[in-house]
């Protein structure tokens, strides 16, 4: 019978044993660090997958939210739709538990939250049978107050179905920006229709230093005072029909007149509404309007709740659309391919001064067919960014709905 020391001997010798066990041991460990990689991998694509389709949907609702017209439950209602559309576009290696979407109208922000569950495959070993974690998405959009001037032409060549797009276009940005149930920012919009010519319509005998009705047409302004935004005194009134330089027989839009900044949607509607197509393309004069009607040197003729503020006013966004369907061809009411050079020069110098003061400026093409009134729309935006081409009525609709949103500054959040 051997010792208790030889079986120690004999023990502390075989170690087949031990080798064994350490390669079981490592066998396992390899197992997990392979497992944890594999489900590592799941959970993170899975998430990815997962807060794409998020983002998207509250993006959405943002715009959703923007537009002002839908209620909180169609507001969710989208976000879901979106969601669910994005998220059944790949592959996928979990569920979603939960989904919601929260809308804070007072601060202007969507947020959406969803629950995800992974399964797991190796890590069952260890004893982990799934993964659940959050996934979240936000937008806002910015409350600093808004003054945006429209320059919309409503020349001859718009007549027709034209005309009734720009209409609708015109309404879908008043929806956006001045929503039915208020906005918790100062928002006024400005409308300066052109022509030949603009129609100053009750600030007619003001900027012209005219007392009839003939002086609510305007024209260009002599010298260096061409396009500058200095208000108008003796010396310096702008022109109107009868003075020299201006073509006898010049017009202006009948029933498209000026509207200075106001936060009365209705006025705007109605103003639109009442538009008729004549007339030739002096987008400089369209330009020059709609710079004025922003512009803190003309606060004494737009007086009150229609007085523009400082441009370094922190609070305020100043914007600017221009829109037209054609060439700028028309100074001093005449329309000739010699005035073409003058007028885009005078809309594109305008422009620029405007950015300088911090102005957003948009420009938006309307079924053009002349690659120099594309030209001169690139030039007066500044960027691609703020520049669009609508190609039908449709594409001019996006186009105003895509600059409200611009300048309400929608964006993620998260």
């Amino acid at each position: 019978m051997q010792s208790l020391t030889e079986i120690l001997a004999t023990f502390r010798r075989d170690e087949r044993g031990v080798i064994a066990l350490m390669f079981g041991l490592m066998f396992l460990g390899i197992s997990l660090f392979a497992g944890v990689a594999i489900d590592y991998t799941r959970v993170l694509h899975e998430r990815s997958q997962v807060a794409t389709a998020l983002d998207a949907a509250a993006l959405a609702a943002g715009k959703a939210l923007i537009d002002g017209r839908m209620s909180d439950t169609q507001v969710q209602d989208r976000a879901r739709g979106f969601f669910n559309q994005n998220l059944g576009a790949g592959e996928r290696f979990g569920s979603v538990r939960s989904f919601s979407v929260a809308i804070d109208r007072a601060n202007s922000s969507v947020t959406l939250d969803a629950s995800v569950s992974v399964p797991m495959t190796l890590m069952r070993i260890a004893g982990f049978n799934e993964m659940v974690f959050p996934v979240r998405a936000a937008t806002s959009f910015e409350q600093n107050d808004i003054e945006l001037s429209m320059a919309l032409d409503v020349t001859g060549s718009m007549a027709g179905s034209k005309l009734d797009a720009l209409k609708s276009a015109s309404n879908d940005l008043f929806d956006i920006l001045l929503p039915d149930g208020g906005t918790p920012n100062r928002v006024r919009i400005a409308l300066a229709p052109y022509s030949s010519g603009v129609n100053a319509g009750d600030y007619g005998p003001v900027v012209t230093g005219k007392r009839s009705p003939w002086g609510n047409c305007t024209f260009e302004r002599d010298g260096a005072n061409l396009a500058t935004e200095l208000a108008p005194v003796t010396g310096t009134y702008l022109k109107s029909v009868g003075s020299t330089g201006v073509v006898s027989g010049a017009n202006c839009p009948s029933t498209a007149r000026v509207v200075p900044l106001t936060d009365d949607k209705d006025l705007l509607r109605a103003q639109v509404r009442s538009y008729r197509a004549s007339g030739s393309t002096a987008g400089h004069l369209g330009t020059q309007w709609a710079r004025y009607m922003i512009s803190p040197e003309w606060e004494g003729i737009f007086t009150g709740p229609n007085a523009p503020v400082a441009y370094d006013d922190s609070r305020t966004i100043k914007a600017m659309i221009l829109m037209t369907d054609g060439l700028f061809n028309t100074v001093g009411g005449r329309n000739s391919w010699a005035n073409v050079r003058q007028s885009q020069d005078l809309t594109v110098q305008m422009c620029e001064a405007m950015r300088q003061q911090g102005v957003r400026v948009y420009t938006v093409g309307f079924k053009l067919n002349d690659a120099r009134a594309t030209q001169t729309l690139r030039d007066c935006a500044g960027s691609e960014r703020n520049f669009f081409e609508a190609e039908n009525d449709d594409a001019l609709r996006t186009a105003f709905t895509s600059i409200a949103q611009q300048i309400n500054n929608l964006r993620l959040t998260n």
